[in-house]
């Protein structure tokens, strides 16, 4: 399952314009998609992620552990899911993304010092 997954940084991201109270809310609308993409045949699913959360009053870290659980879960429940791209479209969201990615799934650490 989580060879399934990429992160990659991208520029010129169309950024949402939501406002959710906390980082529950916000994994459940990162669920939301992911599960109507793939009621509509998606097979190759992407979200976008920034550090937007901070304006909401969340912090990143919570965001992306948040948005990360619930990415994995969907995988492991939908195994018809190909991949799944998780699109940056900041340094510092990529980073924490991908730091607790690797934490939680990588096979290999890669070094973070």
């Amino acid at each position: 399952m989580t060879e399934k997954v990429r992160i990659r940084r991208q520029d010129h991201l169309p950024m949402p314009l939501i406002y959710l109270a906390s980082a529950e809310d916000l994994a459940s609308w990162y669920r939301s998609g992911l599960l109507w993409a793939l009621d509509h045949g998606e097979r190759a699913l992407s979200i976008s992620c920034f550090n937007s959360a901070a304006s909401m009053g969340i912090s990143l870290d919570e965001a992306a552990q948040a948005v990360l659980r619930v990415a994995a879960d969907v995988l492991y429940d939908h195994p018809e899911a190909e991949s799944l791209t998780i699109l940056c479209g900041d340094e510092v969201s990529y980073r924490v993304y991908s730091f607790y990615w690797n934490l939680w799934y990588a096979e290999t650490k890669p070094d973070h010092g």
